[in-house]
C-alpha cells in the first residue's frame, strides 16, 4: 500500500511534491506490521486506560503532538475535527484556537476517552458536548463539514488493509480546500529501536497497538498533496508530522 509512481517523463507530477526533494533512495525500506486486534478489543482497552492514559502516554506524545498543533495552525472561526481525540489534550488547544466563532469537535472509539475529553473541555470553561463516540473509519459527519482534521498517534492504529479507506473517509469530511495534519510513528528510520518496538507490538498487539507506518507515502497514495513535513522523536522512535491537502 506504499507503492509510488515515478514522475512522468514530460515533467508533470503524479502528486505535487512535498517541500523537500524526493528520490528513489527515499522509497520505503520494507513492509509495515499488521494490527491483528479487533476494534472491540481496542475500545475495551482504551476504556480501561482512559482514567490514567495521560500519565502513561503524555510524556511520549507531548512534543510531537505540540509540533502537529503548530503545523495545523487552527485559526479563529474554523471548523476542526480532532480524530481519535483521546483525553482531549489536543482538542482543548484546538477549541481555544478556533474561539467562540469556530467549532472544535472530537471523535473517539472509546466511551471512556470521550468522557475524559468532555471533562477536559468543561474544566477550561469550554463546551463539553461536542465529542462524538464513534469509529473514525465511518464517521457520522456530513461531507465537507470541516476546514481541518487533526490526527495524533491515530492513523497507525488502523490495520494496513484499512488505512486507505480510513483516509478516504477523512478526506470526505474535509472541505475541498481543507487540510489534514497527521502525527504518527514513522518506519522511515528502519533502525534497531524501530525493530525492537515492532517486536513488542507483535507480541502484545492490543496493549502496544501503535506501530510505525510510512506516513507521507501513504498520504500520497490516498490522493493527498503534501504541504509540510517535520521530523520528531518520541522516546527515540521516529515520528512524522505531515500537513497535507486534498488534491
Amino acid at each position: 500500500m506504499t507503492a509510488l509512481e515515478d514522475p512522468p517523463e514530460d515533467g508533470s507530477e503524479v502528486f505535487p511534491r512535498e517541500p523537500t526533494n524526493w528520490n528513489a533512495a527515499d522509497a520505503p525500506p520494507g513492509p509495515i506490521a499488521t494490527v491483528p486486534r479487533s476494534k472491540a478489543a481496542a475500545s475495551e482497552w482504551y476504556d480501561a486506560l482512559s482514567g490514567w492514559y495521560d500519565a502513561i502516554a503524555d510524556p511520549f506524545e507531548r512534543s510531537a503532538r505540540a509540533t502537529g498543533l503548530d503545523v495545523l495552525d487552527a485559526a479563529p472561526g474554523e471548523r476542526v475535527l480532532d480524530v481519535g481525540c483521546g483525553t482531549g489534550t489536543a482538542l482543548v488547544s484546538i477549541a481555544n484556537n478556533v474561539g467562540p466563532n469556530g467549532t472544535a469537535v472530537g471523535i473517539d472509539l472509546a466511551d471512556g476517552m470521550c468522557r475524559e475529553s468532555r471533562r477536559a473541555l468543561a474544566a477550561t470553561g469550554l463546551d463539553p458536548g461536542i465529542v462524538i463516540a464513534g469509529d473514525a473509519a465511518t464517521m457520522p459527519v456530513r461531507t465537507g463539514a470541516f476546514d481541518a482534521l487533526f490526527a495524533s498517534f491515530v492513523l497507525e492504529l488502523f490495520d494496513t488493509p484499512d488505512i486507505l479507506d480510513v483516509l478516504a473517509e477523512w478526506r470526505r469530511v474535509l472541505a475541498p480546500d481543507g487540510r489534514l495534519c497527521v502525527v504518527s510513528l514513522s518506519r522511515r528510520d528502519d533502525g534497531p529501536v524501530t525493530r525492537l518496538y515492532e517486536s513488542v507490538h507483535d507480541r502484545f498487539p492490543t496493549k502496544v497497538d501503535c506501530r510505525p507506518i510510512y506516513v507521507r507515502d501513504t498520504l500520497r497514495e490516498a490522493g493527498f498533496r503534501i504541504a509540510e513535513t517535520r521530523d520528531e522523536r518520541a522516546w527515540r522512535l521516529p515520528v512524522e508530522v505531515v500537513l497535507c491537502r486534498p488534491n
